[in-house]
């Protein structure tokens, strides 16, 4: 028994239409939707109920014989009477289902879909059941029947309704496919590099930017490729790689924006989209990181130097678990013992710049008083 690798698409394309079909117009109670199955020269089908969700159905040799006949018409789409159709009939018990709550299947029109999905060209079939009144377009009062023109109106929407998901979901199945092959030549070329160009610097440099763009690929969803005259550019003209990593970044987010483009894309980044952020302003940042960092670790001082004193005034032992207790948040002493390892460095840097502040820990406290002593010889590390 052969199975067609173009099997895959018409399966997920057909499940992907059965959702979609609900959305396609208020009022619609009940979809069938049948699809080759190759392994079988027959079809596979699937029914939709509002009130019940969906059931894979076991299709009948009726239903087969019927579906066949269908496919040889291709009429695009076409309008039936419920009562014919196989697969609805209350005589055939293998697919007989419950009647729908509010209307007999006399009072439907059936519209037959004929569409046609992946390379091979395989032909589904979607059967979407319609009020034989204008209730479907919202109007719950309504008792008047669709006349010849309105419904070859219908048809023609649904039709071209079916092209265009069926178009969009292969285009998006393509896209997908293409930017996993990308990735994975990519990783490839990653890997020989790693391999084969260790001892060249400007190899090395090749190596790097393609294992960033991956890495920024697979985190935002996009296939960012770089040409080589930017990547010569980028060399010659960053300082540093966070000087890098940020022209980079900044010149992806301005394409994107200005192509509206979606996950999936791919987005190369031309000369003539490169911007080059200014050394300057990176610097500007770390200093701005490092002062943050310093102000954070001098109001954990004052915060122990306040609890400190309040726990001597109290009477209290000044131990680690009374000063977190005490603390204007409180914490644990494991915390304080945390936050004085984290920021050993810059404390250490403050007190020896501060001599005049934070007294009571600095004599008294003696997690700050052993962190000071064991390393006071060594006060020369960056802030």
């Amino acid at each position: 028994m052969s199975f067609h690798p173009d099997q895959h698409i018409v399966i997920k394309c057909a499940l992907h239409l059965m959702k979609q079909w609900p959305l396609f117009m208020d009022g619609i109670d009940r979809i069938y939707g049948f699809w080759p199955d190759n392994g079988t020269n027959g079809y596979q089908g699937m029914e939709w109920q509002r009130e019940y969700g969906e059931e894979i159905l076991d299709v009948s040799l009726n239903t087969q014989t019927f579906l066949k006949n269908e496919t040889k018409l291709n009429t695009g789409f076409q309008w039936l009477n419920a009562d014919r159709l196989p697969f609805v009939s209350q005589n055939n018990n293998q697919l007989a289902l419950p009647q729908l709550d509010l209307f007999t299947e006399s009072k439907y029109l059936v519209l037959h879909i004929n569409q046609k999905i992946g390379s091979e060209n395989s032909q589904a079939h979607f059967y979407i059941f319609f009020r034989d009144n204008k209730s479907n377009f919202g109007i719950t009062e309504s008792k008047e029947a669709y006349s010849t023109s309105e419904k070859a109106i219908i048809g023609r929407l649904a039709k071209n309704h079916s092209d265009s998901m069926v178009s969009g979901f292969l285009s998006h199945i393509a896209e997908t496919v293409k930017f996993r092959e990308t990735t994975r030549n990519i990783l490839k070329a990653k890997n020989n590099l790693i391999e084969d160009e260790k001892s060249d610097f400007h190899r090395w440099s090749n190596y790097w930017l393609d294992d960033y763009l991956t890495i920024l690929s697979e985190r935002d969803g996009f296939n960012y490729v770089i040409e080589d005259n930017v990547r010569r550019k980028l060399y010659e003209k960053c300082d540093n790689l966070e000087q890098m990593k940020k022209s980079i970044e900044n010149s992806f987010v301005y394409i994107c924006n200005l192509y509206f483009s979606e996950p999936g894309d791919t987005i190369e980044l031309e000369t003539s989209y490169l911007f080059i952020e200014p050394e300057q302003e990176n610097m500007n940042q770390a200093s701005s990181t490092i002062n943050n960092r310093v102000s954070r670790t001098a109001d954990l001082l004052d915060r122990l130097e306040r609890s400190a004193i309040s726990v001597l005034n109290n009477g209290n032992n000044l131990t680690s678990a009374e000063v977190g207790k005490n603390m204007d948040r409180a914490i644990t002493a494991p915390a304080i013992s945390d936050a004085l390892k984290k920021n050993k460095v810059r404390i250490l840097q403050l007190l020896s710049q501060n001599p005049g502040k934070w007294p009571t820990i600095r004599k008294h406290f003696k997690p700050v008083v052993n962190l000071y002593e064991k390393n006071k010889g060594n006060l020369n590390g960056t802030l």
